[in-house]
């Protein structure tokens, strides 16, 4: 059937559905049979391409308690909660997720939150055929990622579509295996276009959003499935879902995985250019007379990083970049998104306003070492494990820029930290009324000041919270 007739047809269901006059019974029954018919062959054609991807991680704490409600949100991104943990168990945790088949070479594509620090891969095909799977790449700032089996059986592609050209209310189809049904389909709408600023995923280092919204339902386990639309082309990778709403969905624009999962395959990563600025819309500032901006376009610098291409260059806070290479930039988005298209090393021209004139500066980008970022210190003490904080911390964790301590990294089961109900993502600022400015300072003052049987002041900041104040007591020996 043509495209045109399949959207007429589903558009006169619509009007079944809403109570719109109907002709007769039975023309009523053939029209809903024949869309019927429409949405099973869906399934049929898809479902062959879409796989399970069972994980098994390091041994590592894992929940094993129900958090209600609430584990939707924060389970599926591996984000803490804003309340107390729930008690969890020391065991191997085992995980699962989606994804689809990329070429008949074994490629599948799934999201990286699927496979980060796995162990052991096990794919599963929809006739139940399981294989070992290997990571081939993984791309945390988009949360793709690339895994390959060895199949002795042919495998079937999906068809890759083209997200530029979605739309608002078109239909979706969402297929994966929400909380281990594998096999589940389900369909709604697009509704929403280039969602941004969605601060749990940016936490966990989701740099690029511009995200599809789809109200197909997307649960625990879809992750890393395929969005298609009617033409069962993908549209989109589901990547995560909002606690307390009904069925709202995000996806990762497939036309961003057509950039990516090449050079996940040849390279194993993604290199990307690094300016080193903490940046804010133009826009935000249009009426800052002390700026004397001509429009709204561009990004303002709040901060520049030192030692990086931007220190380097000379560039000061309050610049507008306004353009790169003469690229027009609307907004702070679009100049990451534009420096990050430039491989490492590039040279690029901005255009800057500053002191209410334009001059060109030229700039050598470098690479930001996300895995360094990431990466935490292997020394625990009351059970918090911390890292130094970097610009880049600072600004997915929503904190101010001009904060000095550290982040917290993991909070060990039964810890007196975990009886404190500190968080992985707080910003510990003070230990025992002394500040922190270094991971150094802070084992320092811990060991100085973290006697048996003694409490112990800690001052920490919560996302964009006023710092608070809680006690640590020390165990006695």
């Amino acid at each position: 059937m043509k495209k045109t007739n399949l959207l007429l047809t589903t558009l006169l269901a619509l009007g079944v559905c809403l109570g719109a006059p109907l002709p007769t019974h039975a023309q009523d029954v053939s029209l809903l049979r024949e869309i019927q018919e429409i949405y099973v062959d869906l399934h049929e054609r898809l479902r062959p391409s879409v796989v399970n991807i069972d994980v098994q991680g390091k041994a590592e704490e894992l929940d094993m308690t129900p958090f209600g409600p609430m584990e939707d949100l924060f389970r599926f991104f591996n984000v803490p909660t804003p309340q107390e943990r729930p008690r969890m168990q020391q065991r191997r945790p085992r995980g699962t997720g989606s994804g689809f088949i990329y070429d008949a070479e074994g490629y599948i594509i799934t999201n990286n939150h699927v496979v980060e620090d796995a162990e052991r891969i096990v794919v599963r095909l929809h006739n139940g055929n399981e294989y070992d799977a290997e990571i081939v790449g993984t791309d945390p700032e988009t949360d793709i990622a690339v895994v390959k089996i060895d199949a002795d059986e042919t495998l079937l592609p999906l068809t890759l579509g083209d997200s530029d050209n979605v739309r608002v209310g078109e239909f979706a189809i969402a297929i994966g295996s929400p909380r281990g049904f594998e096999g589940s389909v389900s369909f709604g709408h697009i509704s929403a276009l280039g969602r941004e600023g969605l601060r749990g995923l940016a936490m966990q280092g989701l740099t690029f959003q511009n995200l599809i919204q789809t109200d197909a339902a997307i649960n625990l386990g879809n992750s890393g499935g395929p969005l298609c639309n009617i033409d069962g082309e993908v549209i989109g990778i589901n990547t995560a879902i909002v606690f307390g709403a009904n069925s709202i969905g995000f996806a990762i624009p497939i036309n961003t995985a057509k950039q990516t999962v090449p050079v996940l395959i040849a390279e194993g990563k993604v290199t990307r250019g690094y300016l080193g600025v903490s940046i804010d819309d133009a826009s935000t500032y249009a009426d800052v007379d002390t700026l004397g901006l001509p429009d709204e376009r561009g990004a303002v610098v709040r901060q520049v990083q030192p030692d990086t291409p931007a220190d380097v260059a000379g560039l000061k806070t309050y610049d507008v970049i306004r353009k790169v290479n003469d690229k027009e930039i609307a907004n702070a988005s679009e100049l990451v998104r534009t420096i990050s298209s430039y491989p490492p090393g590039d040279t690029v021209t901005l255009e800057i306003w500053r002191d209410r004139r334009s001059i060109e500066v030229e700039v050598t980008l470098t690479e930001r070492d996300l895995l360094a970022e990431r990466r935490p210190i292997d020394r625990s003490v009351l059970g918090i494990r911390v890292r130094d904080l970097t610009p880049s911390i600072l600004q997915r964790l929503g904190a101010q820029e001009e904060l000095e301590g550290v982040v917290i990294t993991d909070i060990e089961l039964g810890s007196p930290a975990e009886d404190a109900r500190l968080l992985e993502g707080d910003i510990i600022i003070e230990v025992a009324q002394q500040p922190v400015s270094s991971s150094e300072d802070f084992f320092q003052l811990m060991e100085e000041h973290a006697e048996p049987g003694k409490a112990l002041l800690i001052r920490y900041v919560r996302g964009s919270s006023d710092p608070d104040i809680t006690i640590i007591r020390v165990p006695r020996q």
